[in-house]
């Protein structure tokens, strides 16, 4: 795979880009709660916030991007507003201010992932599909592998309570990401014969069911692990009085079991369809949410990372696969729909773990999402009996 074309400029972009993101979201919910004083359902409006307006961003920008010759200039732009937007963060300890970043440059920052992976893709539309699924997911280990660091190096510069410093690592990091993709060429993705290139699905009506039931399916999922993520940090520290530095063990243990199994997902050659296997990454969510609301020490919440690490990397590593198959030929649309069906569920998710969370308390978020959980296992089941694999 390191022979395929640009690899390792695709690789290190894809880590400087995680390695960022790992500085800064598990730390965000802390900051906002404790510096800026917002409460919980301030919490929950800043993250509805900018999970709308994420959606519509990225929305955009792949409708743009699949179409022009050269989308790197866009996959550029998003870079250089996460740098921005996480350098204003760490100095703007107010409510109003944190809305108006998120609302825009931090929103268009988040398009930043499905840019970067979309581009990777259409850089490997030359090489058979089944190595190029294999080698986005790679990519996609690549991505978390960053996150084994990046928690814990956080939670070292947060021990003096520096969060400014966290911040503007996170915004140098999306700046230094960009750097490798300079040398990598722009490519206009070609279309799949048959496929209508205008168009973000097939137009048979058996393709776009199935494209809005797993995209419901997943919205479903990421509205669960977004109100699992933003609370999770707090869960620790207020409810269980841990510290900030087990924060960042328990979320760097979890990049850091990703990897092999994300490994493993692309070595090994009789594995279920890809259906099958997200089906099984949900079920296996509903216990991990479970298990951490029954948790009252250290050792059930590293039992209980150690399953979620096992789902991020089927759910993450394959979500991508998932939708660049049921829309061959748009990939820009397919990881954006992707993208965008973790950026509805944070929407949903963010005044919901906000109501939740101040009205029965943060451990009562993680029933509520396991219940989410299960709804989209379900969804997935029916669509797939009615779709043969």
């Amino acid at each position: 795979m390191l022979r395929l074309p640009h690899a390792l400029p695709l690789a290190l972009s894809c880590f400087l880009l995680g390695f960022g993101l790992s500085l800064a979201i598990p730390f965000t919910a802390l900051y906002a709660v404790k510096k800026a004083g917002l409460s919980p359902l301030q919490l929950g409006i800043f993250l509805t916030v900018n999970a709308i307006s994420a959606v519509a961003v990225a929305t955009l920008l792949a409708r743009w991007s699949d179409r022009l010759p050269n989308r790197k200039p866009i996959v550029l732009a998003t870079m250089a507003a996460g740098t921005a937007a996480y350098a204003l963060i760490g100095v703007t300890p107010h409510f109003a201010g944190l809305l108006v970043i998120g609302a825009g440059l931090l929103s268009l920052g988040a398009a930043a992932f499905p840019q970067v992976f979309s581009f990777a893709r259409a850089s490997l539309q030359d090489v058979p599909a089944d190595l190029a699924d294999r080698a986005m997911t790679l990519l996609r280990a690549v991505f978390s592998l960053s996150w084994v660091v990046g928690p814990g190096l956080g939670a070292v510069i947060l021990g003096a309570g520096n969060y400014t410093a966290v911040f503007l690592s996170a915004g140098a990091c999306f700046a230094l990401a960009a750097l490798p993709l300079l040398r990598v060429p722009g490519r206009r993705p070609q279309p799949t014969p048959g496929i209508t290139p205008d168009l973000p699905d097939t137009p048979r009506p058996a393709a776009r069911r199935a494209i809005a039931l797993g995209a419901l399916a997943f919205v479903l999922y990421g509205m669960s692990m977004q109100m699992g993520m933003a609370m999770f940090p707090l869960f620790v520290t207020e409810t269980l009085r841990g510290t900030s530095g087990e924060v960042g063990f328990l979320v760097g243990l979890c990049a850091l079991l990703e990897i092999p199994v994300m490994i493993a997902l692309v070595t090994w050659r009789r594995l279920p369809g890809v259906p099958t296997l997200v089906a099984a990454g949900m079920a296996l969510f509903v216990a991990h949410f479970a298990l951490v609301y029954v948790a009252d020490s250290l050792p059930l919440l590293i039992a209980a990372q150690v399953i979620r690490a096992v789902v991020l990397a089927i759910l993450a590593g394959l979500g991508m696969t998932y939708f660049q198959t049921l829309m061959p030929g748009r990939f820009s649309a397919a990881t954006t729909l992707f993208a965008n069906t973790g950026s509805i569920g944070g929407m949903l998710s963010g005044i919901t773990s906000g109501a939740v969370a101040q009205t029965l308390g943060y451990r009562s978020v993680f029933l509520v999402c396991a219940a989410l959980t299960l709804l989209g296992f379900l969804v997935m089941i029916w669509t797939h009996r009615r779709r043969p694999e």
